[in-house]
This record gives structure tokens, sequence and C-alpha cells, in this order.
């Protein structure tokens, strides 16, 4: 007979077990995007040419389409087990649950966004009036990529102040405040980014992905040891 202790350790290692193969898998999944960083790559401001790279590898597209929202809600589950057990009348309770509210936000955002490239995976290349008609869809996905990515990294900014203030010094409050500065370069980058428009700061953004995935699993074996997820 299972006691309500072990239904619990089970709900935390599901949970740590989220927030480590969630982030890894959307990141894996992202950089296989077709037009994206190793697929043929092309500038996210080259409308036609993203879409070109979408419809010409159209199962690639899908997969990663698919793939990416699925990590991404293993993500914001992990991240809702921190905020769950992160309780008190603190800041870092306060913050943990401003950071998932904002990340959960944003998180929806990107699986939208991502939901697009179902959709510019159709498209017929060899038309040059069905790219034409499909840009304003792009551009629309880029968008929601902007919003939701400045969502997610102040969310993740508070996510990580929060929990640094309950860490002792060591490498996991260390690690949390590295991450609080990386969420808050990404913030930046994105706004400059995606509104002058540079290619380079859209792909510093992009490179804050690494550490905020690396920092992950950092909380994920920590949990995962721990027996629970704080």
């Amino acid at each position: 007979m299972r006691t309500d202790s072990m239904r619990t350790d089970a709900i935390h290692r599901l949970e740590a077990w989220a927030l480590m193969v969630g982030p890894a898998m959307a990141l894996v999944f992202f950089l296989v995007e077709p037009g994206g960083i190793l697929v043929d790559p092309v500038d996210t401001m080259d409308s036609a040419g993203r879409i070109t790279a979408l419809a010409s590898n159209p199962l690639l597209a899908h997969v990663s389409a698919l793939f990416v929202p699925l990590g991404l809600l293993l993500l914001l589950y992990g991240i809702s087990g921190v905020s769950r057990v992160t309780t008190g009348p603190d800041f870092a309770a306060a913050g943990t649950r401003f950071g998932l509210l904002s990340a959960t936000v944003g998180g929806v955002g990107w699986i939208l966004a991502t939901g697009i490239d179902h959709l510019l995976a159709g498209t017929r290349i060899s038309s040059a009036e069905a790219i034409e008609a499909a840009i304003p869809l792009y551009r629309t996905g880029l968008g929601l990529t902007l919003i939701s990515g400045i969502a997610v990294s102040l969310g993740l900014m508070v996510l990580s102040l929060s929990l640094a203030a309950r860490e002792p010094s060591g490498l996991h409050r260390t690690a949390a405040l590295v991450i609080a500065l990386v969420s808050a370069v990404s913030v930046a980058a994105l706004i400059i980014g995606y509104t002058a428009p540079s290619e380079t700061m859209v792909a510093v953004g992009r490179a804050c992905y690494f550490p905020w995935v690396i920092w992950f699993i950092m909380l994920g074996t920590k949990f995962l040891k721990a027996g629970r997820p704080a």
C-alpha cells in the first residue's frame, strides 16, 4: 500500500526528471529546426529564406515543431514543482511564483510560434506567390517569439534570484546568480536583436539557452538527489 509520503516522493522525482529532460529535449530539436542553427541556417529576418528552409525539410520541420513544445511543457512542469515547494512569506516564495507565471506565459507563446512552423512547412516553394503569402504568417511568429522570449527571460531572472536568496554560499548559489545575469542579457539581446534588427544580438539571445539548460539539469539533479525538489 502506497503512503502519502511515497506518492509525494514519486511526484518530486517526476518533477526533477522533467526539469532535466524537458529543456534538453527542447534545445536539441530547436538546434535541428530547418532554417535555424544547424540545418540550412538562415538569418532570422530573412523571411523567404526561413520559409524555404522549413518547406524544403518538411519532415524535420514537423518533428522539431512537435518535440520542442513537448520539451517546454516538461520544463514548465518541473518549474511548477520548484514553485510548489518553495513556500513561505519571503521573497523566494513570491519570486518563484512570479517566475513560474512569466515563464509559463512565455512558454505558451513559444509553443504557439512553433506551431506556425507546421503551416509554413506546407508552403509550395515552387511558387513565389505562395512564399510571399506565407511571409506575414512567419513575421507573426517572430513577434510571438520576441515577446515570449522576453517573458521567459524575465521569469528565469526572477526565479534564479529567488532561489539564490535561499541558497547558502556555494556552487548552486553562484550558478543561480550567473543565470540571473544571463537572463538579463537575454532580455536586452532579444529586444535589440528583433527591433534593430541585429542578427548578432539574436545569436546572443539564443546563446543564453545553453547556460539555462545546464542550470536546469543542475537543479533537477540536486532535487533528485535530495528526494524532493527544494
